[in-house]
């Protein structure tokens, strides 16, 4: 079992309210890019909260309203040294101390007395505690974090290994994988299902035979964090595993499969995303629909051109833009091209987009009906497609454009114009 700690909650704010905010300057650091120059590069203080700001966090979190501490937790998980710098105009007053203190906050972890109040927090009994301990180990990058984070993936208590390798995913330490991977044989579908989940957050094409195993779980949990792990891997090996659970009895796997299968961009996958467009479950649609312009195979334009009939407007639209991503999609379909006068003031600029991609000439009248309109938004997308189909109907009304009410839709007919001017000119 890991090191509880002995002091109380109360005592520990006290700690925060005490411990210093200052820090020394630190040493400059290589840039993989020679361009990218920082000023504060050797002078920016970047010294983590020591244990007592830690201990204080931690025991504000447990104290605080289930949904201000997972939007606290968030915050330092997402927004790494992202806070705001020093004190700005719009700082209220009294709000100087909290703004040190959050700063000191989001930096990484280093204390070793710090971190080992976080390794104690993870067998805390509040879950937003735990996660707020994982996601702060995680991301220490210190030796010793890691280390204590591999050793809670070895502890009796399985929400301390849960909240382990949800660390471990924070830390995508490559060195973990076979930490993790003996995890999928945890007996609490909790710890395989977080195990499988920072797997994926490696991206170790090693887990695409051990994450396809566990597709095969009872647990729904467990499929469809499988499935999302190799998603995140990408490996095109995945996809015979992952096809057959657009089929899943469960909508959350359904749809976490249909999300790999975009993930993974592999042409073998377009029957099962494209059985996936009709699924009953909106969720599964609208994945499917993005994911098959993000395989971007031809053969689905069939099916993506009947969604675009879909009850569902958000449906409508990712179909409308997936046929547009397409590869050497030369013929426009009609009912895409129809979508042009469709009562959907956004599928019809996302059309005259796709329209403007596939470049099929036989849009051109359309198009140039569809650039009477007064939305100026459906006027600047007509004019850009028409800009890139080269057919002298479009020349006519991109000539027309240079007149537009709007600054905007002038500018860019101008600029095709021209374009197309000296296109032709170098030709001759």
């Amino acid at each position: 079992m890991l090191r509880r700690p002995s002091l109380g909650w109360s005592a520990l704010l006290l700690l925060l309210s005490c411990s210093a905010l200052a820090a020394p300057l630190q040493a400059q650091r290589n840039h993989e890019d020679y361009d990218d120059i920082d000023p504060w590069v050797g002078v920016r203080t970047e010294e983590g909260p020591d244990s007592g700001a830690v201990a204080g966090f931690l025991a504000a979190l447990a104290t605080s309203n289930p949904l201000v501490c997972q939007l606290a937790v968030g915050a330092v998980g997402n927004n790494w040294h992202d806070w705001n710098d020093g004190e700005g105009p719009e700082t209220l007053e009294g709000d100087v101390a909290s703004q040190l203190a959050r700063e000191t906050l989001g930096h990484r972890v280093t204390d070793p007395r710090a971190l080992n109040l976080l390794a104690d927090g993870l067998g805390n009994r509040n879950a937003c505690v735990r996660r707020a301990a994982a996601r702060m180990l995680g991301r220490s990058q210190a030796p010793e974090a890691v280390r204590q984070l591999r050793t809670g993936l070895r502890d009796t208590d399985p929400l301390i290994r849960e909240a382990a390798a949800l660390g471990l995913a924070e830390a995508e330490d490559a060195g973990s994988f076979p930490d993790l991977a003996k995890a999928l044989g945890d007996d609490k579908p909790a710890v395989i299902r977080m195990a499988a989940f920072a797997l994926g957050e490696l991206e170790d094409a090693r887990a695409v035979k051990p994450l396809e195993q566990l597709l095969r779980s009872s647990e729904a949990g467990i499929r469809a964090t499988a499935a999302w792990a190799l998603g995140d891997l990408e490996d095109i090996r995945a996809v015979d595993g992952l096809a057959p659970l657009v089929r899943d009895r469960d909508a959350r796997v359904r749809i976490a499969a249909v999300h790999a299968l975009g993930d993974i961009e592999d042409y073998r996958a377009t029957g099962a995303l494209t059985e996936a467009l009709r699924d009953q479950d909106v969720a599964v649609r609208r994945a499917a629909a993005e994911a098959l312009g993000d395989v971007e195979d031809r053969k689905a334009g069939s099916a993506l051109a009947r969604a675009i009939d879909d009850r569902d407007p958000v449906v409508r639209r990712l179909a409308a833009q997936a046929l547009g991503n397409l590869d050497n999609l030369k013929h426009a379909p009609p009912r895409l091209i129809a979508a042009l006068a469709d009562a959907d003031p956004e599928l019809r600029i996302i059309t005259a987009k796709s329209l403007g991609d596939i470049g099929d000439s036989t849009a051109v009248p359309a198009l140039g009906k569809a650039y009477t309109s007064p939305d100026p938004r459906l006027r600047f997308a007509v004019v850009r497609a028409l800009a890139d189909i080269d057919d002298r109907r479009g020349t006519q009304v991109l000539d027309l454009a240079r007149q537009d009410p709007d600054r905007i839709v002038r500018r860019v007919a101008s600029e095709a114009l021209k374009d197309r001017h000296d296109d032709h000119d170098d030709d001759q």
